[in-house]
């Protein structure tokens, strides 16, 4: 698949089937996150995944940008150096972003809806995974196989958010 093409069509997904998730397709999902660049290779990134029903549950209702119970749930969470600094915690958000998209990208190429999810409660999502106390969720991903196909959203021109050289010169068309 085009790389282009996926990024271009892959949408949020926030209704799913009663569908489970293989352990076959999860590990794939979770290598595309383990490959996914950090800063200095520092490789903070941690993935704590649920498909626990109960579970599933359970974090849904901590979560109130979710309507619907995924399939499966893959957190993203940081696991913080004793000494990090603010340049470190920037570098920690931008790490699970990627990370985040890669694992959507990848979840899209094989037919899975994805979202990411900022909206949860951190502190209810610590004790619910047990979490250590350096150990921080930053993003959550919903997946599960689709139970619609929203429209792309409409997107600003490339003139509207691209500039040539310096922000305000037009970029060349």
């Amino acid at each position: 698949m085009d790389v282009l093409e996926a990024i271009k069509k892959r949408r949020s997904i926030r209704a799913f089937t009663d569908q489970p998730i293989g352990k076959g397709a999860l590990e794939r999902l979770l290598e595309a996150a383990r490959w996914s660049p950090s800063g200095s290779n520092q490789q903070k990134w941690r993935f704590v995944v649920i498909t626990s029903p109960s579970t599933r549950v359970l974090v849904r209702n901590f979560a109130p940008g979710i309507f619907a119970v995924p399939a499966a749930f893959i957190v993203i969470c940081v696991e913080k150096a004793p000494d990090a600094n603010p340049w470190a915690e920037a570098g920690y958000v931008a790490d699970c972003a990627i990370a985040c998209q890669n694992i959507m990208l990848a979840a899209y190429e094989m037919g899975i809806g994805s979202c990411a999810v900022l909206s949860f409660a951190k502190v209810a999502m610590r004790e619910i995974l047990n979490l250590p106390a350096n150990v921080e969720p930053l993003l959550m991903v919903t997946l599960g196989y689709p139970a619609e196909a929203p429209e792309p959203p409409p997107r600003l021109e490339l003139s509207q958010v691209a500039f040539m050289d310096e922000y305000g010169k037009e970029w060349p068309s």
